[in-house]
């Protein structure tokens, strides 16, 4: 079972993070989960999260997260090309 993203959190963590782009049609373009997981009671807390695009090669997406400790990285290819 994975660990809570917030540090010191000794909880088990059973909520995935992820992102999506979706299309004006409500498809997703891509939509990978990331490897940062979130206990209930961090999920509910309520959260401002900060995105930063940068452009990458190779039709992938990195996802890298963190609430100030360590940084989860998961990098997914992308199937749904435009």
């Amino acid at each position: 079972m994975p660990q809570c993203l917030i540090p010191n959190c000794p909880n088990n963590a059973t909520n995935n993070i992820s992102i999506r782009l979706r299309r004006e049609d409500t498809t997703a373009i891509w939509a990978p989960n990331s490897e940062a997981f979130l206990c209930n009671a961090h999920a509910a807390q309520g959260y401002t999260i900060n995105i930063d695009f940068v452009p990458a090669q190779g039709h992938s997406i990195t996802t890298n997260v963190s609430a100030g400790g360590h940084t989860e990285t998961r990098t997914t290819p992308i199937v749904n090309v435009p």
